[in-house]
Protein backbone atom coordinates (compact mmCIF):
# COMPACT_ATOMS: atom_id res chain seq x y z
CA UNK A 1 0.00 0.00 0.00
CA UNK A 2 2.75 2.78 0.99
CA UNK A 3 4.65 1.98 -2.42
CA UNK A 4 1.42 2.20 -4.61
CA UNK A 5 0.68 6.14 -2.24
CA UNK A 6 4.05 6.85 -3.04
CA UNK A 7 3.82 6.05 -7.21
CA UNK A 8 0.53 7.80 -7.18
CA UNK A 9 1.61 10.73 -5.60
CA UNK A 10 4.66 10.60 -8.29
CA UNK A 11 2.41 10.15 -10.70
CA UNK A 12 -0.10 13.11 -10.14
CA UNK A 13 3.08 15.55 -9.35
CA UNK A 14 4.33 14.89 -12.90
CA UNK A 15 1.15 15.11 -14.46
CA UNK A 16 0.47 18.81 -12.58
CA UNK A 17 4.39 19.43 -13.94
CA UNK A 18 2.74 18.73 -17.44
CA UNK A 19 -0.83 21.09 -17.20
CA UNK A 20 0.77 24.00 -15.16
CA UNK A 21 1.62 26.96 -16.91
CA UNK A 22 5.70 27.98 -17.32
CA UNK A 23 6.56 31.79 -16.22
CA UNK A 24 7.67 33.23 -19.44
CA UNK A 25 11.54 33.79 -19.51
CA UNK A 26 10.85 37.02 -21.29
CA UNK A 27 9.06 38.46 -18.09
CA UNK A 28 11.53 41.10 -15.92
CA UNK A 29 12.91 40.09 -13.13
CA UNK A 30 10.17 42.63 -10.96
CA UNK A 31 7.40 41.17 -12.96
CA UNK A 32 8.04 37.55 -11.93
CA UNK A 33 7.90 38.99 -8.08
CA UNK A 34 4.75 40.33 -8.60
CA UNK A 35 2.87 37.43 -10.54
CA UNK A 36 5.14 34.79 -7.36
CA UNK A 37 3.30 37.16 -4.43
CA UNK A 38 0.38 37.19 -6.41
CA UNK A 39 -0.40 33.45 -7.10
CA UNK A 40 0.49 33.30 -3.18
CA UNK A 41 -2.89 35.65 -2.63
CA UNK A 42 -4.76 33.17 -4.52
CA UNK A 43 -7.02 35.36 -6.23
CA UNK A 44 -8.18 39.25 -7.47
CA UNK A 45 -11.47 40.97 -6.72
CA UNK A 46 -13.54 42.72 -9.38
CA UNK A 47 -16.79 44.70 -8.49
CA UNK A 48 -18.19 46.44 -11.26
CA UNK A 49 -21.08 46.43 -13.34
CA UNK A 50 -22.15 43.66 -15.73
CA UNK A 51 -21.53 46.15 -19.30
CA UNK A 52 -17.97 46.93 -17.74
CA UNK A 53 -15.20 45.17 -19.27
CA UNK A 54 -17.46 41.92 -20.22
CA UNK A 55 -18.83 41.69 -16.42
CA UNK A 56 -18.33 38.26 -15.49
CA UNK A 57 -17.03 36.57 -18.68
CA UNK A 58 -14.88 39.15 -19.20
CA UNK A 59 -13.49 38.75 -15.58
CA UNK A 60 -13.28 34.89 -16.84
CA UNK A 61 -11.40 35.98 -19.82
CA UNK A 62 -8.46 38.09 -17.96
CA UNK A 63 -8.05 35.15 -15.61
CA UNK A 64 -7.32 32.51 -18.03
CA UNK A 65 -5.09 34.98 -19.87
CA UNK A 66 -2.86 35.91 -17.05
CA UNK A 67 -2.68 33.02 -15.78
CA UNK A 68 -1.35 31.60 -18.97
CA UNK A 69 0.68 34.77 -19.58
CA UNK A 70 2.28 34.37 -15.61
CA UNK A 71 2.23 31.38 -14.76
CA UNK A 72 0.09 31.80 -12.41
CA UNK A 73 -3.25 29.85 -11.21
CA UNK A 74 -5.20 32.81 -9.73
CA UNK A 75 -8.97 33.02 -9.57
CA UNK A 76 -10.15 36.21 -10.94
CA UNK A 77 -14.00 36.82 -8.89
CA UNK A 78 -16.32 39.21 -10.46
CA UNK A 79 -19.26 40.77 -7.99
CA UNK A 80 -21.57 43.01 -9.48
CA UNK A 81 -20.91 46.90 -8.43
CA UNK A 82 -22.89 50.21 -8.83
CA UNK A 83 -21.80 53.27 -11.09
CA UNK A 84 -18.46 54.12 -10.85
CA UNK A 85 -18.75 56.77 -8.95
CA UNK A 86 -20.65 55.16 -5.72
CA UNK A 87 -18.33 52.35 -5.92
CA UNK A 88 -15.35 55.11 -5.75
CA UNK A 89 -17.02 56.45 -2.57
CA UNK A 90 -17.31 52.67 -1.44
CA UNK A 91 -13.73 52.54 -1.69
CA UNK A 92 -12.77 55.77 0.19
CA UNK A 93 -15.31 54.97 3.01
CA UNK A 94 -13.73 51.98 3.78
CA UNK A 95 -10.41 53.04 3.44
CA UNK A 96 -11.35 55.88 5.94
CA UNK A 97 -12.69 53.45 8.25
CA UNK A 98 -9.70 51.00 8.21
CA UNK A 99 -12.10 48.28 6.21
CA UNK A 100 -10.57 46.36 3.57
CA UNK A 101 -11.93 47.61 0.28
CA UNK A 102 -14.57 45.51 -1.59
CA UNK A 103 -12.28 45.17 -5.06
CA UNK A 104 -8.89 44.71 -5.66
CA UNK A 105 -8.98 46.94 -8.46
CA UNK A 106 -11.51 50.10 -8.79
CA UNK A 107 -12.13 51.13 -12.49
CA UNK A 108 -13.00 54.83 -12.49
CA UNK A 109 -13.18 57.36 -15.49
CA UNK A 110 -10.95 60.54 -15.12
CA UNK A 111 -13.48 62.93 -13.58
CA UNK A 112 -14.35 59.70 -10.97
CA UNK A 113 -10.15 59.82 -10.33
CA UNK A 114 -9.99 62.73 -10.07
CA UNK A 115 -12.45 63.19 -7.28
CA UNK A 116 -10.80 61.06 -5.12
CA UNK A 117 -7.73 62.63 -5.97
CA UNK A 118 -7.43 64.26 -2.22
CA UNK A 119 -7.76 60.69 -0.51
CA UNK A 120 -4.97 59.37 -1.83
CA UNK A 121 -6.20 55.73 -1.86
CA UNK A 122 -4.27 53.84 -4.64
CA UNK A 123 -0.85 52.01 -4.49
CA UNK A 124 1.84 53.56 -6.92
CA UNK A 125 3.92 50.63 -8.53
CA UNK A 126 7.14 50.16 -10.66
CA UNK A 127 5.17 49.72 -13.64
CA UNK A 128 7.83 50.65 -16.34
CA UNK A 129 9.80 48.06 -14.76
CA UNK A 130 7.33 45.30 -15.47
CA UNK A 131 6.99 46.66 -19.02
CA UNK A 132 10.18 48.10 -19.86
CA UNK A 133 9.67 51.09 -23.18
CA UNK A 134 5.77 50.11 -23.36
CA UNK A 135 4.40 50.85 -19.43
CA UNK A 136 5.81 54.47 -19.55
CA UNK A 137 3.52 58.14 -19.15
CA UNK A 138 1.58 56.91 -21.88
CA UNK A 139 -0.17 54.45 -19.60
CA UNK A 140 0.66 55.72 -15.95
CA UNK A 141 0.00 59.10 -14.24
CA UNK A 142 -0.11 60.32 -10.78
CA UNK A 143 3.22 59.04 -9.72
CA UNK A 144 2.49 55.52 -10.97
CA UNK A 145 -0.78 55.34 -8.77
CA UNK A 146 -3.18 54.79 -12.30
CA UNK A 147 -2.97 52.72 -15.08
CA UNK A 148 -4.82 53.70 -18.19
CA UNK A 149 -6.72 51.31 -19.43
CA UNK A 150 -8.61 52.81 -22.50
CA UNK A 151 -9.40 55.60 -24.52
CA UNK A 152 -12.80 57.55 -24.48
CA UNK A 153 -13.58 59.95 -26.74
CA UNK A 154 -16.28 62.73 -26.13
CA UNK A 155 -19.55 61.56 -28.53
CA UNK A 156 -23.47 60.92 -28.90
CA UNK A 157 -25.58 57.56 -30.34
CA UNK A 158 -28.65 57.77 -32.42
CA UNK A 159 -31.09 55.64 -34.53
CA UNK A 160 -30.24 55.23 -37.99
CA UNK A 161 -33.38 54.42 -39.01
CA UNK A 162 -35.96 57.00 -36.95
CA UNK A 163 -33.45 59.99 -36.54
CA UNK A 164 -34.94 62.86 -38.39
CA UNK A 165 -31.74 63.52 -39.89
CA UNK A 166 -27.55 62.55 -39.18
CA UNK A 167 -26.56 64.55 -36.05
CA UNK A 168 -22.71 65.44 -36.52
CA UNK A 169 -22.41 68.35 -33.77
CA UNK A 170 -23.74 68.75 -30.69
CA UNK A 171 -25.79 71.88 -31.53
CA UNK A 172 -28.14 69.85 -33.69
CA UNK A 173 -29.87 68.50 -31.11
CA UNK A 174 -31.29 71.87 -30.31
CA UNK A 175 -33.14 71.92 -33.89
CA UNK A 176 -36.96 71.36 -34.17
CA UNK A 177 -36.69 67.82 -35.33
CA UNK A 178 -35.04 66.76 -32.05
CA UNK A 179 -37.78 68.20 -29.70
CA UNK A 180 -39.31 64.81 -27.33
CA UNK A 181 -36.84 62.46 -28.84
CA UNK A 182 -33.49 62.87 -26.91
CA UNK A 183 -32.30 61.09 -24.33
CA UNK A 184 -29.51 61.82 -21.34
CA UNK A 185 -27.58 59.98 -18.66
CA UNK A 186 -29.28 61.03 -14.70
CA UNK A 187 -25.73 62.01 -14.18
CA UNK A 188 -24.81 64.58 -17.01
CA UNK A 189 -22.64 62.51 -18.38
CA UNK A 190 -19.49 64.64 -20.45
CA UNK A 191 -21.39 68.02 -19.81
CA UNK A 192 -17.99 68.98 -17.85
CA UNK A 193 -16.02 68.29 -20.75
CA UNK A 194 -18.24 70.35 -22.87
CA UNK A 195 -17.98 73.15 -20.40
CA UNK A 196 -14.33 73.77 -19.89
CA UNK A 197 -12.57 76.42 -21.71
CA UNK A 198 -10.94 74.49 -24.37
CA UNK A 199 -14.15 73.16 -25.76
CA UNK A 200 -17.42 75.21 -25.50
CA UNK A 201 -17.02 77.06 -21.94
CA UNK A 202 -19.19 77.22 -19.61
CA UNK A 203 -21.48 80.27 -20.12
CA UNK A 204 -22.21 78.62 -23.49
CA UNK A 205 -22.33 75.09 -22.58
CA UNK A 206 -25.03 76.30 -20.01
CA UNK A 207 -27.01 78.28 -22.80
CA UNK A 208 -26.78 75.11 -24.69
CA UNK A 209 -28.71 72.65 -21.84
CA UNK A 210 -31.60 75.39 -21.08
CA UNK A 211 -32.23 74.93 -24.78
CA UNK A 212 -31.71 71.33 -24.84
CA UNK A 213 -33.97 70.55 -21.82
CA UNK A 214 -37.09 71.42 -24.24
CA UNK A 215 -35.90 68.62 -26.41
CA UNK A 216 -35.31 65.77 -23.52
CA UNK A 217 -37.55 63.14 -23.36
CA UNK A 218 -36.16 60.91 -20.69
CA UNK A 219 -33.05 59.57 -18.47
CA UNK A 220 -31.25 56.31 -19.65
CA UNK A 221 -27.48 54.93 -18.36
CA UNK A 222 -25.07 54.66 -21.03
CA UNK A 223 -25.25 50.70 -21.39
CA UNK A 224 -28.94 50.55 -22.22
CA UNK A 225 -28.47 50.79 -25.78
CA UNK A 226 -31.82 48.65 -26.94
CA UNK A 227 -33.49 51.42 -25.83
CA UNK A 228 -32.37 53.72 -28.80
CA UNK A 229 -32.80 50.33 -31.35
CA UNK A 230 -36.33 50.01 -29.73
CA UNK A 231 -37.20 53.79 -31.09
CA UNK A 232 -38.04 54.45 -27.07
CA UNK A 233 -35.35 57.51 -27.58
CA UNK A 234 -33.71 58.26 -30.93
CA UNK A 235 -30.60 59.40 -29.78
CA UNK A 236 -28.04 59.60 -26.50
CA UNK A 237 -26.42 62.59 -25.63
CA UNK A 238 -24.17 61.75 -24.37
CA UNK A 239 -22.94 58.37 -24.14
CA UNK A 240 -20.18 57.96 -21.87
CA UNK A 241 -17.45 56.00 -23.40
CA UNK A 242 -20.12 54.65 -26.03
CA UNK A 243 -18.25 51.11 -25.81
CA UNK A 244 -21.94 49.67 -25.40
CA UNK A 245 -23.01 51.35 -28.36
CA UNK A 246 -20.20 50.10 -30.45
CA UNK A 247 -20.30 46.57 -28.95
CA UNK A 248 -24.38 46.45 -30.48
CA UNK A 249 -23.53 48.11 -33.59
CA UNK A 250 -21.08 45.17 -34.35
CA UNK A 251 -24.08 43.01 -33.60
CA UNK A 252 -26.20 44.79 -36.49
CA UNK A 253 -28.00 47.60 -34.52
CA UNK A 254 -29.36 50.12 -36.07
CA UNK A 255 -27.20 52.61 -34.38
CA UNK A 256 -24.40 55.50 -35.40
CA UNK A 257 -22.18 56.79 -33.28
CA UNK A 258 -20.66 60.38 -33.41
CA UNK A 259 -17.91 62.39 -32.18
CA UNK A 260 -18.55 65.59 -32.63
CA UNK A 261 -16.44 68.07 -34.49
CA UNK A 262 -17.33 70.82 -32.18
CA UNK A 263 -16.15 68.98 -29.15
CA UNK A 264 -12.92 66.64 -29.84
CA UNK A 265 -11.77 65.41 -26.62
CA UNK A 266 -10.00 62.44 -25.36
CA UNK A 267 -10.09 60.77 -21.70
CA UNK A 268 -9.14 57.46 -20.33
CA UNK A 269 -10.68 55.16 -17.55
CA UNK A 270 -7.97 53.97 -15.35
CA UNK A 271 -7.44 50.97 -13.05
CA UNK A 272 -6.29 51.75 -9.20
CA UNK A 273 -5.21 48.89 -6.95
CA UNK A 274 -6.81 50.64 -3.49
CA UNK A 275 -4.13 50.72 -0.53
CA UNK A 276 -6.62 48.68 1.56
CA UNK A 277 -6.95 45.66 -1.27
CA UNK A 278 -7.43 42.35 -0.01
CA UNK A 279 -4.95 41.15 -2.18
CA UNK A 280 -2.97 44.33 -3.44
CA UNK A 281 -0.38 42.12 -5.67
CA UNK A 282 -3.70 40.21 -7.43
CA UNK A 283 -4.69 43.56 -8.35
CA UNK A 284 -1.28 45.03 -9.26
CA UNK A 285 -0.94 42.08 -11.74
CA UNK A 286 -4.10 42.82 -13.22
CA UNK A 287 -3.14 46.48 -13.65
CA UNK A 288 -0.60 45.60 -15.52
CA UNK A 289 -1.79 42.93 -17.29
CA UNK A 290 -4.77 45.22 -18.79
CA UNK A 291 -1.72 47.88 -19.51
CA UNK A 292 0.32 45.80 -21.37
CA UNK A 293 0.61 45.27 -25.17
CA UNK A 294 -1.22 41.65 -24.84
CA UNK A 295 -3.69 42.48 -22.41
CA UNK A 296 -4.36 46.22 -24.45
CA UNK A 297 -5.74 43.17 -27.72
CA UNK A 298 -7.56 41.88 -24.76
CA UNK A 299 -9.18 44.96 -23.54
CA UNK A 300 -10.10 46.01 -26.58
CA UNK A 301 -11.82 42.39 -27.63
CA UNK A 302 -13.63 43.07 -24.58
CA UNK A 303 -14.94 47.18 -25.18
CA UNK A 304 -13.84 48.17 -28.56
CA UNK A 305 -11.52 50.57 -26.47
CA UNK A 306 -7.78 50.58 -26.11
CA UNK A 307 -4.98 53.74 -25.27
CA UNK A 308 -4.52 55.63 -28.34
CA UNK A 309 -1.60 56.49 -27.30
CA UNK A 310 0.35 53.34 -28.09
CA UNK A 311 1.55 51.64 -31.16
CA UNK A 312 -1.13 50.17 -32.79
CA UNK A 313 -3.97 50.83 -31.45
CA UNK A 314 -7.28 50.75 -33.14
CA UNK A 315 -8.39 54.06 -31.21
CA UNK A 316 -5.48 55.47 -32.18
CA UNK A 317 -5.54 55.31 -36.00
CA UNK A 318 -9.18 56.72 -35.72
CA UNK A 319 -8.88 59.49 -33.67
CA UNK A 320 -5.97 60.62 -36.08
CA UNK A 321 -8.38 60.22 -38.91
CA UNK A 322 -10.78 62.53 -36.86
CA UNK A 323 -8.02 65.38 -36.10
CA UNK A 324 -6.78 65.40 -39.74
CA UNK A 325 -10.43 66.00 -40.79
CA UNK A 326 -11.24 68.53 -38.27
CA UNK A 327 -7.71 70.36 -38.50
CA UNK A 328 -7.34 70.28 -34.57
CA UNK A 329 -5.50 68.19 -32.30
CA UNK A 330 -8.20 66.70 -29.47
CA UNK A 331 -7.81 68.30 -26.03
CA UNK A 332 -5.74 65.21 -23.85
CA UNK A 333 -8.38 65.44 -20.67
CA UNK A 334 -6.34 63.61 -18.25
CA UNK A 335 -6.51 63.48 -14.41
CA UNK A 336 -4.89 66.56 -14.30
CA UNK A 337 -7.18 68.14 -17.31
CA UNK A 338 -9.72 67.22 -15.16
CA UNK A 339 -8.08 68.69 -11.39
CA UNK A 340 -7.92 72.04 -13.37
CA UNK A 341 -11.41 71.87 -14.40
CA UNK A 342 -13.40 73.72 -12.00
CA UNK A 343 -15.69 75.75 -14.02
CA UNK A 344 -16.13 72.57 -16.37
CA UNK A 345 -16.78 70.72 -13.29
CA UNK A 346 -19.24 73.16 -11.80
CA UNK A 347 -21.52 73.72 -14.33
CA UNK A 348 -21.84 70.05 -14.88
CA UNK A 349 -23.43 70.45 -11.76
CA UNK A 350 -25.54 73.30 -12.48
CA UNK A 351 -26.48 70.99 -16.18
CA UNK A 352 -27.31 68.62 -14.11
CA UNK A 353 -29.99 70.49 -11.29
CA UNK A 354 -31.05 72.03 -14.37
CA UNK A 355 -32.05 69.01 -16.78
CA UNK A 356 -33.56 67.09 -13.27
CA UNK A 357 -35.68 69.97 -12.68
CA UNK A 358 -36.78 70.15 -16.13
CA UNK A 359 -37.80 66.71 -16.32
CA UNK A 360 -40.25 67.33 -12.99
CA UNK A 361 -42.56 69.67 -14.69
CA UNK A 362 -42.75 67.01 -17.64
Amino acid sequence: MKTGWFTTLAVSAAALAVVAPAVSADLTPELKALAKAADKEGEILVMWSASTMGGPKGAEIFQNRMNKMYGTNIKVKWAPGPSMPRMGNRVAMSYTNNLPSPTDVYMGFSRNMATLHKHKLFHSAPWEKYYPGWMDGRVVEQNGTLVRVMSVTLGFTYNTKLAPFPPTKVSDFLKPGWKGKVATTPYAAGFEQLASKEVWGAKKAIGFVEGFTNQIAGFMRCSEHERLTSGEFLALIFDCSGDSMQRAIAKGAPLKRVVPEDAPLVSYFYFGVPKNAPHSNGGKLLAAYAGSKEGQRTVYELTMGDIHTLPGSVQGKEIAALEAKIGRKFVDADVNWQLANKEGNKAQGQAKKIMRKASKKK
